[in-house]
């Protein structure tokens, strides 16, 4: 006598069939994918950033060195920008010439920047600096390689003046992962 077993889920229905139903239900729910990044605001014109980035190296709960790695300036965009200033701060320019030594290899660190007209009142500045060594790995299957260290800040200031100076802060997920222990700091200034 041959009996035949089939693997059940448990309320009686085969589990071929039941693998199959999961697999056609996935095939029509939506995609759920990251949008695309907003296209840029219309240019206005071109500013100069500067910005005296500095690295900080940390060893048993206290600071051990501080280095002025660079200070670099050059053109960013100008967006007049009606929203939020999110599309401003994805389609910042990048200012090239700073660069880090790390495990005996040169790195290079990107400095990006730009400013926006909310409204005829309000001004927005964005700054972004990081370094991400050639075998960084994703902290996650969505995210992108995980920067050694990286600082960012976003301001809005009244009115439209010509000059806005700022400085930027550490990603605090970049300096608990950064081994060893190492964080990018950097004062900005806009010059519209």
């Amino acid at each position: 006598m041959i009996i035949h077993c089939h693997p059940t889920d448990g309320q009686g229905m085969p589990f071929r069939r039941r693998l199959l139903a999961m697999s056609l239900l996935f095939a029509v729910l939506p995609a759920h994918a990251f949008p695309p990044p907003p296209d840029p605001p219309p240019l206005l014109r071109m500013a100069t950033m500067t910005a005296t980035v500095t690295l900080v190296e940390a060893g048993r709960r206290q600071v051990s060195k501080i280095t002025e790695l660079c200070k670099v300036s050059g053109k960013i965009p100008v967006y007049a920008d009606r929203g939020s200033g999110i599309a401003s701060a994805v389609n910042a320019g990048e200012i090239a010439g700073c660069k880090m030594s790390s495990g005996g290899k040169t790195l290079h660190v990107s400095v990006r920047g730009a400013k926006a007209m909310l409204s005829k009142s309000v001004s927005y500045a964005t700054a972004y600096i990081a370094v991400t060594p050639p075998d960084a790995v994703p902290l996650c299957s969505m995210c992108g390689p995980q920067p050694l260290a990286d600082s960012s800040a976003q301001i809005r200031v009244s009115g439209t003046p010509r000059s806005m100076a700022f400085s930027l802060s550490p990603n605090p997920v970049s300096i608990l992962n950064a081994k060893p222990t190492v964080w990018l700091e950097a004062d900005v200034e806009i010059v519209d």
